[in-house]
């Protein structure tokens, strides 16, 4: 079995290794993978609550049940591995199961920040696992920046990724056009919780 630092310089981890882990979810397989080849691990995805709206809140109390969800760092990754030897990159990763490895190959693909991760100079793994002959086997692929050369509206840089976002929140009003937030100048003041009264707009003030 070949360690991290011969497979990144060749461009990555042998893509079939067995193991012995007994482990039962792939990130603690991948998890103690890599802390054996002396990588200092840590899990990023993070616990969110939210109330669960199926199940009725305590008679007593009125608490309403909540059910937890897990949320990935950037919605992309489960663990962060570094090296103390200096030599290798950071390492974002995503880990999972054989059957979807497409799948968070693609969910990997679709992120914008995953691509700005890359430009900063560390590596994405995304590796699955699946049981041959009741032994684990991982199956590692790494992400370039060359998967993303389709990818040309995805930004290069953090303003660029917070202006999409902001766009996709607020989008931008057609040329021209302004949103009636103040009264005019000629209408009269009217006193608090009162809505000014306007006149309808008609289709030839519309700026499209």
């Amino acid at each position: 079995m070949r360690g991290l630092t011969a497979s990144i310089a060749d461009g990555g981890f042998d893509s079939r290794r067995l193991l012995g882990l007994a482990m039962n979810t792939p990130q603690q397989r991948t998890r103690d993978y890599l802390t054996s080849q002396g990588y200092l691990c840590a899990t990023v995805e993070s616990k969110k609550s939210f109330p669960d709206r199926k199940k009725r809140p305590c008679r007593s109390c009125g608490h309403q049940p909540l059910i937890s969800v897990s949320a990935d760092l950037f919605n992309v990754f489960d663990v962060l591995a570094l090296h103390p030897n200096g030599l290798l990159p950071v390492t974002f990763v995503q880990t999972t199961s054989r059957a979807n490895h497409s799948t968070r190959r693609n969910k990997i693909l679709s992120s914008m920040e995953a691509k700005l991760v890359l430009l900063s100079g560390c590596a994405i793994l995304l590796q699955s696992w699946a049981k041959t002959d009741g032994r684990w086997e991982a199956k590692d692929e790494w992400i370039t920046l060359k998967d993303y050369k389709s990818a040309l509206h995805y930004p290069s840089d953090v303003p660029g990724l917070l202006e999409i976002k902001r766009k996709a929140k607020r989008p931008d009003l057609p040329a021209g056009s302004v949103l009636p937030l103040e009264p005019d100048d000629t209408e009269e003041a009217l006193p608090p919780g009162r809505a000014y009264k306007r006149k309808p707009v008609v289709d030839k003030d519309l700026p499209f």
